[in-house]
Parts: structure tokens; sequence; C-alpha cells
């Protein structure tokens, strides 16, 4: 492991110029020096080995990816004396986020086409690739790449290297487990063009980057073998105020001292999109920002989002409030100051939304304005944390989910697969094999794949092939897929959205989550829109001048719930009381002289998920009087024995095999995960809710305080 701490004043680059002959001066002679990121991973990618490298915003981490990356296949170039562009992709470079590859696309245009390596781009904003003449070089998102090797996979036969890039953001999601089958769909393609003659080699290097990520070695093995991790110290220091959010006069008296600040770019974050519609509805015309209000989030068309992003870049003074779709590095100019409306949900989203801010300089700049005494204790742990590397920030980082791997992958995998094979049929036996780790071990047991399979096949996804054998096709439900579009996607909820027509040209304006009816009014892209009529899944609207009636859309929202980690430093913030040493959870009274009968306040600060549990079983098996029970405590009427907090493992089975639906929300386990035989959806909410970990949280007796 390579482990930096040489800060980043690097020494002369001239051993860099010598080894980087074909690629320092497109991508980096403009640093002057390398930075720290870049020198440490010069050797090893060079070298040929898998690597994470791990390192703040604006480190340059993506250039000390692709320098010696592109350098490796420059060299075999030159020896072989074949500079011809053949018909297949040579790289791949994975982002979350169509915003983020148009981004990178820019960024890298220049360098690539110094080297006469063609580029492009690949997502849902873009057009189809040309099958006779694709790029060298290919950005593309985990749905592009699936739809590209279902139905191109001889374009990527010849794919030397993937980069990865923010994959702390695909870690422990639907999107992660099925990234990781799509990187296994690549290497056998690479395997059976190599045995065929068709590929010189059939070895992939990968190289995944990241700002935010809690043990980067670990993540990064469950997409490739034998990760090098390359990290570097080095964060910017954060001034991160707080205030108390009291409505739209709270932002303009805020507003107000910006010139003292020399403020003016304003990047503001908000956890929902009809926030971010509604703050640009109130705060537009505001000083000193004027008409230069904008809006940016996942439900507003390709063309309406690149807008504003140029907008905000050119602009001298402006005010954008997104989602997290702004999280990433997209170059929208430098950011004056990151502004919070509400807390985000986890430390991972918080520093990839501080980190947007004042990235030419070593300090960034945060106004957090929270709404309630809770969300004021999530920013100062989050500001806490963003502060001082510790534990308790890694902690923070790390997931609770007790699943390995999610089995609805394994669903839309298959169907994806079908697409891909000869003759469209699918031997099941042999799809067996992509749902492995990098190191060849099974991710889902052999019998419950069988299950699912067996499920498919009664559902009417697969059928028997005509040519008999154990060969499958394609079923209705498989067929209707296809049409809708939906095969490539594991992200809940993108398949079932109404599409926004504007009806005077015609174009695609965003979407919403549910269906408006006509004459209703509601705001997109910071604008007012009225509903003309409706057509099955589209939405025809007009541009309406008033806003009186405007009514926000019915966005659906997950059930979001806090850590362990993250409830037990919100718990020792706002000053709750705490489990003891040996792990003894408080008990304290709260009768008072109108009660009839005792009642007590349980601390357990074990989260939202057990702190329900708990409640439930205290309930049904004790019998107990439950008041509320919320992610601190549990509040119980009347009396108790010290026994009533030892569960035995069948008891909470019982009660998961009872009422596993009403867990399933909490748990993000992908939108096929409907599709999955009972018993296995119900076996993969108990394996994410972790009973174990639950019987140990609750082993010892509270103690009376």
């Amino acid at each position: 492991m390579h482990n930096g701490n040489i800060k980043s004043e690097i020494r002369n680059p001239k051993s860099a110029i010598e080894k980087l002959s074909h690629t320092f001066d497109a991508f980096l002679s403009r640093f002057g020096r390398l930075t720290a990121i870049q020198e440490l991973a010069l050797e090893p990618l060079l070298s040929g080995e898998n690597c994470v490298l791990a390192a703040a915003t604006a480190s340059g981490k993506t250039e000390a990816a692709l320098a010696p990356i592109l350098e490796r296949f420059q060299q075999r170039r030159f020896k072989t004396n074949s500079q011809k562009q053949t018909a297949t992709v040579k790289f791949l470079y994975l982002v979350p986020t169509r915003a983020l590859a148009r981004d990178i696309a820019r960024r890298i245009e220049q360098p690539l086409k110094k080297m006469a390596i063609s580029l492009a781009v690949k997502t849902g904003d873009e057009p189809a690739l040309k099958p006779t003449r694709p790029p060298e070089f290919l950005i593309t998102t985990p749905e592009s790449l699936d739809s590209l090797l279902a139905n191109r996979p001889k374009m990527l036969r010849d794919v030397s290297a993937v980069v990865l890039d923010e994959l702390h953001l695909y870690d422990n999601t639907p999107r992660g487990d099925q990234l990781r089958i799509l990187l296994n769909r690549l290497r056998r393609l690479r395997e059976y063009a190599f045995t065929k003659g068709d590929a010189a080699t059939a070895e992939v290097q990968f190289c995944a980057l990241s700002a935010t990520m809690h043990n980067p070695a670990s993540i990064a093995a469950k997409y490739f073998a034998n990760p090098v991790l390359i990290q570097t110290d080095g964060q910017r220091e954060i001034d991160a105020k707080l205030f108390e959010m009291r409505g739209a006069e709270s932002l303009r008296e805020f507003f107000a001292t910006f010139k003292a600040r020399e403020v003016k770019k304003v990047l503001a974050f908000c956890q929902k999109r009809a926030e971010c519609e509604e703050w640009v509805n109130l705060l537009r015309g505001s000083a000193p920002f004027g008409d230069e209000v904008l809006v940016h989030h996942a439900n507003l068309s390709a063309n309406i989002r690149r807008q504003a992003e140029e907008n905000f870049a050119r602009t001298g003074a402006a005010l954008c409030f997104a989602t997290s779709t702004l999280e990433l590095g997209i170059d929208i100019g430098d950011v004056d100051l990151i502004l919070l409306v509400g807390a985000p949900d986890n430390l991972g989203s918080f520093l990839q939304r501080i980190g947007r801010g004042n990235r030419r300089t070593r300090r960034t700049r945060v106004a957090c304005f929270y709404r309630t005494p809770t969300e004021e204790a999530v920013f100062q742990v989050f500001i806490r944390a963003a502060k001082n590397s510790s534990a308790e920030t890694s902690a923070l980082l790390a997931s609770d989910n007790g699943l390995a791997f999610r089995p609805s992958v394994v669903v839309q995998q298959l169907c994806s697969y079908l697409k891909q094979t000869t003759h469209s049929e699918l031997n099941p036996e042999h799809a067996f094999g992509l749902f492995i780790t990098p190191n060849g071990e099974p991710l889902i047991d052999k019998h419950q794949y069988e299950k699912i399979v067996e499920h498919l096949i009664e559902k009417d996804f697969f059928r028997p092939a005509m040519r008999g054998g154990k060969q499958l096709q394609a079923g209705e439900i498989w067929e209707k897929l296809y049409e809708e579009r939906a095969l490539y996607s594991n992200m809940s909820g993108t398949n079932e959205r109404a599409v926004v027509i504007d009806d005077m040209t015609g174009r695609r304006v965003g979407f919403l989550d549910s269906k408006l009816p006509a004459g209703s009014t509601f705001l997109m892209g910071g604008h007012a829109r009225r509903v003309t009529s409706t057509n099955g899944r589209k939405i025809l609207t007009r541009a309406e001048t008033k806003t009186e009636n405007v009514r926000q859309p019915h966005q659906k929202w997950n059930w979001r719930v806090k850590s362990a980690a993250l409830t037990k430093a919100l718990a020792n913030e706002l000053c709750f009381p705490a489990a003891d040493e040996t792990g003894a959870m408080p008990l304290v009274s709260v009768q008072t002289e109108n009660d009839s009968e005792k009642r007590f306040l349980l601390f357990h600060n074990a989260g939202e998920v057990y702190g329900k549990a708990l409640g439930e079983l205290l309930e049904t098996e004790r019998n107990l009087i439950i008041v509320e029970h919320n992610e601190f405590f549990v509040e119980i009427a009347g009396a108790f024995s010290e026994t009533d907090w030892q569960f035995s493992e069948e008891e909470i089975y019982r009660l998961l095999n009872r009422r596993w639906k009403d867990f399933e929300t909490a748990f993000d386990l992908g939108s096929f995960q409907n599709d999955l035989p009972l018993g296995i959806r119900r076996a993969s909410i108990i394996a994410a809710f972790n009973p174990s970990e639950f019987r140990l949280i609750f082993s010892i007796p509270p103690k009376k305080i």
C-alpha cells in the first residue's frame, strides 16, 4: 500500500516528463509541479497495477489516473507501430451522473486530442454511438455501460483500462452491485475475445477515484482484484457557520452581508427537488443576484440542466439551488460559498457538497441553515467530523447494511444479459458464473439463484427456448421491460416517471414522479407551468405567468434512515443519556404528577430501524405498553422486569418474518426487489437488518438512572 503524506509542494517533474513522454504535456504540464497524488500514482499505474486513489477534492486525481494509464497504451501502440484506430473502445471512464460525464469530457477533450485519441460520451442525454466508428476513450454511466454490453458487446472487446470515478457513491447501493456484475461481464467478454484471437490480451487495468471513502482498499476490492491504495492527506480548511432558518427572510438577510464577505457565486443544496424549485421561485429578483437564481436537479431535462451549468459558470454573480446532481466535481466556475438548506442524510454527502466550494483556495466557506434542533446537531456532528479525521468519522462513513449483495440485482442482470447472448438465449448455469467477487467467490448462494431463475420463468420473464435444453428466451414481462427501456437501471422509480413536455415546442422539459390533472400549475426549472392535457405518461404543459396557485407535485421519498453511528453522535451532541462502558443502556423515569402509572425512556441511540424493532418486540413479545419509539429512545408505560430486554434469536426472527415489509423501505434494495420470490425477498431484508447485531446491542439489561 502506498500511503503518501507528501504535501503539494512537489519536486521537479523532470523524472515524470521522462516516464510520461507521451502524456505529460497533454495532461500534467498545466500543473507546473505534480500534486502529491499524481506523483504517488505514477509508478504503480505505469507498471499495470490496479489502484484506488484517495485524495482531497481538486487534487488532480483524474490526471493522476489517466496520464500513466494512457502512457502504457501509447507505449504499446508505438512499439507495435499501430496507430490506426480500430472499431473498438480501449478505455472506459465510469461516472455516477450525466453531468459529471459531460464535465469530464470537457476537461480531457483537448489532452486526448493532442494524443490523437478519440473521445465520446454515452449517457441517456447523448446521441447513440456509431457502431462502425466508436471512440477509443468512452465516458459513460453504469446504466449506459449495461446497455452497451447488452447491445454492442463487440465494441468493448478491446477495453484495456477502466477508471471508476467517485466510487464511494456506488458502494453498498443497488447500482454498486450492478456495477460489480457489469465488470464481471466485461472481464468475461475480454477473456472470450482473447481466446478467439480478437484481442491481444485479456488484461483489464482498473483504477478507482474518491475523495470521500471509508476503508478505500476494501471497498475497491469488491470491484476489482488486488487494489493498491494510494492515499494522500491535504484536506482544505473548513470555515463553517450555522444559522437558524426562519424562511426566505433569513436568506435575504444573509445575502445582504455578501458584499462585505466578497461573495458573488453561491451554490445552495437542498434535500428535495421541490424545495429547490420553491426557493428559486421565492428568491428570484433578490439582491445581489437579480434574475440569476438558477435550479439544477435530476428531474429537469438535459438541456435545462446544461443551461443552468453554463449560466452559473459564466455569470459574475449567481445563486444556484441544487440537489445531489451538483455534489460532484462538475466545473461550474469557482464557487465563493456553499449554502446548505437543511442537513444531508450522511457525512459522505456533506463532504461532497462542501468540497464544491472555493476549489482554487485552501479554505472552503460553508453556511449551514438549520430548521430544527436535531438538524443543528447533525450539522455540528458533520462539521466536527469534516475537520478532524477520527474513528467517529470512519464510523459515520461506513454502512449499516448487513447485506453483502442484493439478490434483486440478479433479476436485472439476467434480463440484461439475455440481450447480450448469442441468439438472445440464456443459459442460467453459465450466467451464474457472473455473480462472483473479483477473486471468484460466489456473491449469492447457488440454491437461492436457482430459486430466482425458477420464479422468473414462472412469472414469464423467461421461457424455455424453442431449441430445448437449459436455454431460456424472452418472456412477456422481459419484452415489456425492453419496450419501456427498463432493463438497464437499478435506480428505484426511474422507470415510472411522467414526462413533462412543452406543448408549443414539443420539447421535453423534465419529469414528475406522479401525473397532475389538466389545469394544475407547478414549478419546474424555476418557472411556473400549467398542465394543458395528459396522454399516458406524457404531461403537456405551457409556461404560466401566475404563481399564486402553484402546487408542488408529489415526490417519491424513500424512508431515509439515520445510521447507528450518526444516531449515536447526535445523541451525544444533544446530550442524551448513553450506554455505559459495559453496554448497559440508561433507563430514565419520566413520570409526572398527572401520570397514573410509571413511564420510562430507554435510550438505545441505535437508530430508527432498531428502535422500531425494539418497540414492537417489547409490545408483541412482552406485552408492554409502548407510547413512542424512535431512533433515540423507546417510551414505556407501566411495570416491566429485567428479563424483558433480552430477546431470543427465535423472537427476533419471528418479528422480522411477520413484519418484514414494514422494514423493506428502510433499505435500498433496488428497483427489482419486488420481482424476487417472496422467501428470498424476505431473507434479503432480514440480512440487511442484521439480527445478530441487534441481539448483541440489546443483550445487556438496562440501568436505571
